[in-house]
């Protein structure tokens, strides 16, 4: 075999090492901009011998049809921004041709060994359990437990991103415990969705422990055939329970009240009536007044969306939300499974509260958004049956959609 044959056949290996890397760089790297560049030099200049080949396989799907027409006229507000920033519109430029390579990445390995493409998210979501049951030991060995509210450690900048990225892990966790037929598995993967959820109790995310509630109670009630009511009814009596085992996590939570949320809301409303129809553009800067207080983001992903983009904006990203929740839902019904569904679902109740632009450096969103969306889309031809996420049969057929 010559040197070229061997650097082909271990390319798809390497790729994917890559990718787990990435996938597990919120927890080992300290800072977000250490992870941005993970991904542009090492998983973004691999993904580029796939890219087309990538692309090619998915650009006729309905949901890569409405991603790219919102990403393209986010991107083409960037035009009439104020001031117009050039070098920040080009920074919008390279991260959208970042997302789309996950995109095509994603599409990419699972295409090429679906089995090995799950084994790598399995590791992940163990590095990530040990990541979270590591960050709540360090922390509460120097704190009071379990009055102070929980930090995380590792490349996000606070608490919520955390709960968030650890939420999506907790979602994919369940659907393979569903999916394995090994108690073993099974059991393991239930108390990384155990570590998950303490960890966002502790951290008092409570936007983010509904919205995971509700994803998980969704993903039980769809999946399971028999005993759905039973196993709800057990989740809501299990968080219940570690709820009231943390009464001063719990009591700061409510003393926390609403926060500036609404008055911050307010103020993006009025600033995005001043350009209601195509909106402020992508990379105008927001300044918002509230209780005292100056942000630079409306803390809600579609208000952001409305004030960048206005109604045109927000039209296509609903559309885009639509698309794919019935896309993923019809995965689900013809034998793909709920987990896209669910993360999605998540996702879609997550962002009413939290995140700011989408098209941003990797973080959070790179995680509550666009990995659900590449997942949906690589569904589309991925060719292995076994090694489902959501308990179905492993002689089910791989195409939901």
């Amino acid at each position: 075999m010559s040197s070229l044959d061997k650097i082909k056949s271990a390319f798809p290996y390497l790729l994917l090492f890559a990718y787990g890397l990435f996938m597990c760089g919120y927890f080992f790297l300290d800072d977000y901009s250490s992870h941005y560049r993970l991904f542009a030099r090492f998983v973004f200049f691999m993904g580029i011998f796939v890219f087309p080949a990538g692309l090619m396989g998915i650009w006729k799907h309905p949901v890569f049809v409405a991603l790219a027409a919102y990403m393209a006229y986010l991107l083409f507000s960037g035009l009439w921004s104020e001031p117009f920033d050039l070098f920040r519109l080009g920074q919008k430029f390279t991260i959208s041709v970042y997302l789309l390579n996950f995109i095509a990445i994603t599409h990419y390995l699972k295409t090429w060994n679906n089995d090995l493409y799950h084994t790598v998210l399995k590791g992940s979501i163990a590095v990530a359990a040990g990541a979270a049951a590591y960050s709540i030991v360090v922390f509460y060995l120097a704190n009071p437990f379990p009055d102070t509210r929980l930090e995380g450690m590792g490349s996000l900048t606070n608490i919520n991103e955390f709960s968030v990225v650890y939420g999506c892990f907790a979602l994919l966790a369940l659907g393979f415990a569903l999916g394995s037929d090994r108690r073993a598995a099974s059991t393991a993967c239930l108390a990384a969705v155990a570590i998950f959820i303490t960890f966002t109790v502790l951290g008092q995310s409570r936007t983010t422990l509904m919205a995971l509630l509700a994803a998980i109670a969704a993903m039980l009630s769809l999946t399971l055939e028999r005993q759905r009511t039973v196993f709800v009814g057990l989740l809501v009596l299990a968080v219940l329970a570690l709820v009231a085992s943390l009464p001063g996590s719990l009591e700061q939570a409510v003393e926390r009240g609403i926060g500036l949320r609404p008055q911050m809301w307010a103020a993006v409303w009025e600033q995005a009536r001043e350009a209601p129809l195509f909106g402020h553009g992508l990379v105008s800067p927001m300044s918002l007044q509230a209780g005292g207080h100056q942000f630079a983001n409306a803390h809600s992903a579609y208000l952001q969306v409305f004030w960048e983009g206005g109604i045109v904006g927000l039209a296509l990203f609903m559309a885009l939300l639509y698309v794919s929740l019935r896309s993923a839902y019809s995965l689900g019904r013809n034998g793909g499974g709920y987990t896209v569904f669910c993360l999605l679902l998540f996702a879609i109740l997550t962002m009413t509260t939290d995140l700011a632009t989408l098209i941003e450096r990797p973080r959070d969103q790179w995680m509550l958004f666009w990995f659900p969306l590449a997942l949906l889309l690589s569904q589309t031809r991925a060719t292995t049956p076994a090694a489902r996420m959501d308990g179905v049969p492993r002689n089910a057929p791989t195409q939901g959609t």
